[in-house]
């Protein structure tokens, strides 16, 4: 299994010639905020058996149970520590059928935090780049961001800013 990278991508890959408004629909569930990008080496199914096993110990699986556990402290979540000290936090799922919503703590370890409109860019560069057989220019960039994601131009494009760092990432290297 993979970890955030590996799905976001596996997204870049998969949906190179995917019409621009599932691009744009599925660009948007990234939010409008800032967002906490798991970079560690565990796997997404490790992630959820750690999670399922962490439950389980709590008596917080089944539905009603993992309600109460959310609830019992007043604050509607609650934050785990995972085998490789990562944070996690536990809420109340959103998704029809999932019960339990899972996603980095803020600022914890082997996280980076990213801004959701510079994730969504360098997503959608990195589909642009590939889909227009094109280089890496601040005018892709600002089609991209104008014609999919609604968002403003932007004046500048440093390699070595947020930007430059994600599409890096993205582009297959595992540090910043």
């Amino acid at each position: 299994m993979k970890h955030h990278l590996g799905y976001i991508r596996e997204f870049i890959e998969t949906h190179t010639d995917a019409e621009d408004s599932f691009l744009r629909a599925q660009l948007k569930t990234l939010g409008r905020s800032q967002l906490d990008l798991y970079l560690g080496k565990l796997s997404a199914q490790q992630i959820a058996n750690e999670t399922t096993l962490y439950l389980q110990k709590h008596r917080a699986l089944a539905p009603d149970a993992y309600r109460l556990y959310l609830s019992d402290s007043g604050a509607e979540y609650k934050l785990i520590s995972l085998s490789d000290e990562s944070k996690w936090v536990l809420r109340w799922g959103v998704v029809e059928g999932r019960h339990v919503h899972l996603h980095p703590a803020r600022y914890s370890q082997h996280t980076i935090r990213v801004k959701a409109n510079t994730l969504k860019t360098a997503v959608a560069v990195q589909i642009a780049t590939r889909r227009y057989k094109e280089p890496l220019s601040l005018a892709l960039v600002n089609q991209v961001r104008t014609q999919w994601l609604e968002l403003a131009p932007i004046p500048a494009y440093l390699p070595e800013g947020g930007l430059g760092k994600l599409l890096h990432l993205l582009g297959g290297k595992d540090t910043i």
